[in-house]
């Protein structure tokens, strides 16, 4: 992390949360850390707000760059995002408008592939791995061999949008039955809320039936909940096994509001897996013994990720170009 000084910020963007770090550009030390919810103010001003409020609190330095990890489709090279469903902002230049108002260069990434960026720097930079996040929505990042995956659309690993049950609920990208709609964050809350309206048996209420309390429930105990979670996870598991097979890559990674849960989310995802492998000798050669990682509860792999973003770009004038090797970032 030598030879760069002074400031550098990265911003993940959710669809319910902003979360940051202000780290020093030469050693890489956490100088500052911030959280809030997305409230109803343009998208562009919330981030510029929440960046302003970082530096406030390491002293007014103006930053040497800003990284900012979205989602939807990234055009890293203009900063352009756009097609993110599940956060209003349509077409936006977020990252020109940013570097505008805070007087420094900032570099936009999809938020699962910074989130992965940042955990090759922390391991091995040619390692192959896919990182899953698992949130308000739900996408998916590949690396192999030290490659990042975009695809030639820029939206591979976009798997929220396969379709997971066939004629199912509404998803905001416009079709039905997509995975998000059925193991992302709200999905969770639309099956307790309903288990609770039909007056099923269950610790959960209306007003305290969201993904949190649901995997309280489950860890205690709860039917309802402990259903709703192994439904998700089966979901999950189908969704992991798919992602496997499709690029051979023995290691997923989860990360994302969800997982913050820990072993009531995680243990269905490896029991369905699990019943797999011993269903099918094909997919017992496919899934390695431990495939799945869940990454820690305090983790912010966004918000890393997205230094490593502000970082690369300082360095190479692009976050990390299509399908570049980025091992040496």
């Amino acid at each position: 992390m030598s030879g760069m000084n002074g400031l550098l910020l990265g911003i993940d963007v959710g669809g319910t949360k902003i979360a940051g770090v202000a780290v020093d550009a030469g050693s890489g030390e956490l100088l500052a850390e911030r959280r809030q919810p997305v409230d109803d103010l343009p998208l562009e001003l919330q981030v510029i707000g929440f960046a302003r409020g970082l530096v406030e609190g390491v002293g007014g330095e103006r930053p040497a760059a800003i990284g900012v990890a979205v989602p939807g489709l990234v055009d890293a090279g203009s900063g352009v995002m756009r097609l993110a469903v599940n956060v209003d902002a349509g077409e936006l230049a977020i990252g020109p408008l940013v570097a505008e108002a805070m007087g420094a260069p900032c570099f936009v990434e999809h938020d699962a592939r910074a989130a992965a960026l940042w955990l090759l720097q922390r391991g091995d930079p040619r390692d192959s791995l896919v990182y899953l996040s698992v949130g308000t929505g739900i996408a998916a990042a590949v690396v192999i061999a030290g490659r990042l995956v975009r695809g030639v659309t820029g939206l591979a690993g976009e798997i929220g949008h396969i379709q997971a049950v066939e004629s199912g609920p509404a998803c905001p990208c416009g079709l039905r039955g997509c995975l998000e709609v059925v193991a992302a964050g709200p999905a969770l809350a639309r099956m307790a809320q309903e288990a609770v309206a039909s007056g099923k048996t269950t610790t959960l209420s209306i007003g305290a039936a969201g993904p949190e309390a649901v995997y309280r429930a489950a860890a205690a105990g709860d039917a309802v909940a402990l259903a709703i979670a192994d439904r998700v996870g089966v979901h999950l598991a189908r969704a992991i096994r798919g992602i496997v097979l499709s690029y051979g890559i023995g290691r997923v990674v989860i990360g994302g509001g969800l997982s913050r849960a820990g072993e009531p989310f995680l243990r269905p995802i490896l029991d369905e897996l699990e019943r797999e492998r011993a269903a099918s000798p094909l997919i017992s050669h496919a899934l390695t013994p431990n495939p799945v990682e869940l990454l820690p509860a305090d983790s912010d792999p966004g918000a890393w990720g997205a230094v490593v973003v502000a970082r690369s770009g300082l360095s190479n004038g692009v976050p990390v170009a299509p399908e570049r090797e980025v091992a040496n970032e």
